[in-house]
């Protein structure tokens, strides 16, 4: 078995369960202010929503207080084929995080954004593993289908795209199939695109993080031209030095432009461009324990389990371009093209331990991947009553196109053997044949074509229903290092979804929900034996009753869901099935509250309880899933005292319930709790708005294992210092 895994690079996906484990007494109390948050009401609210009840509308609302640009834009959220909305206004569980959000988290990837919601673990993190990635509730993130740019899918297998060219960031969870088409149930992260502002905006930007990378970054904006007709926004970032990890090195430059062209009040012609180049030594591929081993306790593990010769690269770039037209006071139309590209780089090791005594084999794996990406979207939005009842109607069409290129190279295939080595020591392991491979073939193309339509028909002032269909032709074809095609996969499916939503007040919903999607199916890694099989699309189905609402003082998101995915794993036989169902049941809850003009508390739970039905193979059969914690906790404390407003201070933490390492449930990794403390303060240095920001993520240097793809694990980061300085001029 040993020799095998030496001689084969591991096959990502797989599933795993766990015995239950709940949460001490002393973690829960940690996030009291969950109970608060969700259980506090607003009077002015349920005030406002009686006295519709006694007049059978709702009031109107005005707002006369001018409204911050970024808490604006955090209103609403892209839903692919309902085009965008305010988000307490939609019939599904959605999170956005806008850039200052961001900063204030010193968030560097969508891990960081995305840190204290209750559904979000994470299951690798780049400044160890190849990338950062998070699961949502208990499922996994389809890094080749379910990352958006502006609502287009965005090739990120094993990347993550830099934040500073985003305005805002958006966590649509669970199912998307009519919205944005194939994916797996996890959900969407769209990264929308920072626009040319209206009034000029100038900023310089310069930050630490332990133990010595420094970043530098400046973002313009602005317009120019008769009547301000041509507007442009320029984000460029700098980002170098070393990081708290062993080996750990980073170097990072990043470059965006938008512009926009307002041809008349009602044609704007967009174009956007944007790239990145990202590099970190001292990577791991991951770590695998042999059948019977337990995972050792992380903080007994040397930090030292890297080599000189281990380092990841990504490289990417994307064009867009649209036509944006109001066609009358009801109706809208849009069509937009984009096209990106990724190049990999990979010279990391997967460690497999052989023995209790945490002896490893190290196989080094080194090669090149490319993927290709086009998009092509059209969308028309519309208005009108038929009698007394209002429809909000999207009609639209896309099509995209998927290539992939892997490397024919003994790095790849089988990787280059660099030694043994133990989880307790350090050792230094070198092998001077290593060399990246960049031998490429086409692996897979695939090209999806699809029609959309949604009607929201307001059937009361309080009462309306959603009803959206896709239909996709979808086409898939895997090919061998002489072109022929290997397998090959057609479908024609039709994913339906419905709503009903009830607005018990102005800024409150009660929805119920039912959505299809379509995945892609597995495919057999070189280390099963019916490689390399290949199955077709995966169906998956979701029911969700929620609640959200949105006050000026206290908001709250409450969600009941289910999820039935179709299953595939490697079985006891070593072969790589496509066979029953896992199935994912829960609560989502969270919240925020602000109990004075001081203080601000939010938090939320999720309960997850997960099994796989229907199995075939008796071991797998009632199994928890893999990855899927049963308990996760959040909570966050903000303090801006009275005497000193500029000043913001904030304490944060989360407990991530344990998790099954495989689909046998024959190994876990335990819960972990990690703690946030920073601050924030806004002064003025030479007239100039200035924000300074310092903190220390993973406070008590907690060390853990995280867990994905149904097979091995990953360490934590260490404790990071950070600190940074914004000037706007």
């Amino acid at each position: 078995m040993q020799n095998l895994l030496v001689a084969s690079r591991p096959a990502r996906p797989t599933l795993m369960r766990g015995h239950r484990r709940t949460p001490s007494l002393l973690s829960a109390g940690l996030f009291v202010s969950v109970g608060l948050s969700l259980s506090t009401l607003s009077s002015s609210g349920w005030a406002q929503a009686a006295a519709s009840d006694a007049g059978g509308t709702l009031p109107a609302v005005s707002v006369s207080a001018a409204k911050d640009t970024a808490v604006a834009q955090a209103d609403t959220v892209s839903a692919g084929a309902l085009g965008t909305r305010k988000a307490v206004d939609t019939p599904f569980s959605t999170r956005t995080v806008t850039s200052e959000e961001g900063k204030d988290l010193f968030a560097t990837t969508s891990n960081d954004l995305f840190k204290y919601d209750p559904a979000v673990s994470v299951s690798s993190e780049n400044a160890v593993a190849e990338n950062s990635m998070f699961q949502v509730r208990g499922m996994p993130i389809d890094t080749l289908n379910s990352i958006k740019v502006d609502g287009q899918t965005f090739p990120s297998w094993d990347t993550d795209l830099p934040l500073e060219p985003f305005e805002q960031v958006e966590l649509l969870k669970g199912l998307s199939g009519f919205m944005y088409g194939f994916g797996s149930p996890g959900g969407i992260v769209n990264f929308v695109l920072k626009r040319p502002t209206d009034d000029p905006y100038r900023s310089i930007s310069v930050g630490y993080r332990s133990a010595g990378v420094f970043t530098e970054a400046i973002d313009l904006g602005g317009r120019f031209g008769n009547d301000n007709r041509f507007g442009y926004r320029l984000n460029l970032v700098n980002e170098d030095g070393n990081t708290a990890e062993q080996n750990g090195h980073i170097r990072r430059q990043v470059a965006s432009l938008a512009l926009d062209f307002r041809i008349t009040p009602d044609l704007t012609w967009t174009v956007d461009a944007f790239y990145q180049k990202r590099k970190t030594n001292g990577t791991l591929f991951g770590l695998g324990f042999g059948s019977g081993l337990g995972i050792p306790d992380a903080s007994t593990v040397t930090h030292a389990l890297t080599q000189p010769q281990n380092y990841y690269q990504t490289e990417m770039a994307s064009f867009g371009t649209g036509l944006d037209y109001r066609l009358s006071e009801n109706w809208h139309a849009s069509v937009k093209y984009r096209f990106a590209k990724e190049n990999r780089t990979n010279s990391d090791s997967f460690l497999y331990v052989t023995d209790a005594a945490g002896n490893y084999s190290n196989t080094l794996y080194a090669a090149l991947t490319r993927y290709f990406y086009q998009n092509v979207d059209a969308m028309v939005q519309g208005k009108f009553n038929t009698g007394s009842i209002r429809h909000d109607v999207v009609l639209g069409a896309s099509y995209q196109t998927q290539t992939a290129e892997y490397s024919n190279s003994t790095g790849w295939n089988s990787g280059y053997f660099l030694g043994t080595g133990n989880l307790y020591n350090s050792t230094l392991l070198t092998n001077d044949e290593v060399s990246i491979g960049s031998d490429l073939y086409r692996q897979q193309r695939i090209t999806q074509a699809a029609l959309y339509a949604s009607d929201t028909v307001q059937l009361t002032s309080r009462l309306s229903a959603l009803v959206g269909v896709r239909y996709t032709q979808f086409r898939q074809h895997q090919y061998d290092p002489s072109s022929a095609v290997t397998s090959q996969y057609s479908a024609n499916p039709v994913t339906p979804t419905f709503a009903l939503m009830y607005k018990t007040d102005p800024y409150s919903t009660v929805y119920a929900s039912y959505v299809q999607s379509l995945e892609q199916g597995g495919a057999a890694a070189n280390t099963n034996l019916n490689y390399p099989a290949t199955y077709g699309p995966l169906r998956s189905k979701q029911y969700e009753i929620g609640f959200k609402t949105d006050h000026a003082k206290w908001g709250a998101n409450l969600a009941l869901f289910r999820v039935d995915q179709g299953y595939y794993y490697t079985n006891t036989a070593k072969l790589f099935v496509q066979d029953g169902t896992k199935r994912y049941t829960g609560i989502d809850a969270s919240g925020w509250l602000a109990l004075t003009s001081e203080w601000r508390v939010m938090g939320g739970m999720m309960w997850l309880d997960t099994k796989a039905v229907d199995i075939d193979d008796a071991a797998i059969e009632g199994k928890r899933i893999y990855g899927a914690p049963r308990f996760t906790f959040t909570g966050r404390i903000e303090y801006n005292p009275s005497y000193l407003r500029p000043l913001t201070l904030a304490f944060g933490g989360k407990y991530v319930g344990n998790q099954a390492v495989d689909a046998a449930n024959t190994q876990f990794v335990p819960a972990y709790t990690t703690f946030d403390l920073s601050g924030r303060y806004e002064t003025k240095i030479a007239g100039k708005d200035v924000t300074l920001r310092a903190g220390i993520n993973n406070m008590f240097n907690r060390r853990y294992w995280t867990t994905a793809w149904g097979s091995f694990v990953s360490p934590s980061p260490t404790r990071t210092a950070v600190a940074s300085a914004t000037m706007q001029f």
